[in-house]
């Protein structure tokens, strides 16, 4: 006879980290180029645009809610998980109105990690309710 309920765990356990690991090297990855951005920046001497700059503001809002919900997420699956995934679309939306010629690869590295990550921690945390 088969045990179902160590498969079902092996697999919610492989979704709940899965989402942990994504959603953290994403987060990385953004905090880690926006603050080298601004420091490049700051060092050169270059002033933005008013333009460039509510730009830059409202990227950079939008990835501390992303890495918030992120954060989140590994204590609450849920909450976070619901926070990472609205942050994910409007950080897909932002990437593509503000992108130049590749809208579909900004998209594809800007929200679409946040979004898996999003959407597997609500998998992991549903099963797990579930359970």
């Amino acid at each position: 006879m088969i045990n179902n309920k160590k498969t079902i765990d092996k697999t919610t356990k492989v979704i709940h980290w899965t989402a942990r690991i994504l959603g953290s090297v994403s987060g990385a990855f953004w905090v880690l180029a926006l603050t080298l951005s601004t420091i490049m920046e700051s060092k050169l001497g270059v002033k933005p645009t008013p333009e460039a700059k509510l730009e830059g503001t409202i990227l950079g809002c939008l990835v501390t809610i992303v890495v918030i919900g992120v954060i989140i997420a590994w204590f609450r699956e849920g909450i976070g998980g619901f926070l990472t995934t609205l942050g994910a679309i409007a950080l897909c939306i932002f990437s593509y109105i503000s992108a130049g010629h590749n809208k579909i690869f900004a998209v594809l590295i800007s929200g679409i990690p946040f979004l898996i990550a999003g959407i597997l921690s609500l998998i992991s945390w549903w099963r797990l309710k579930r359970l």
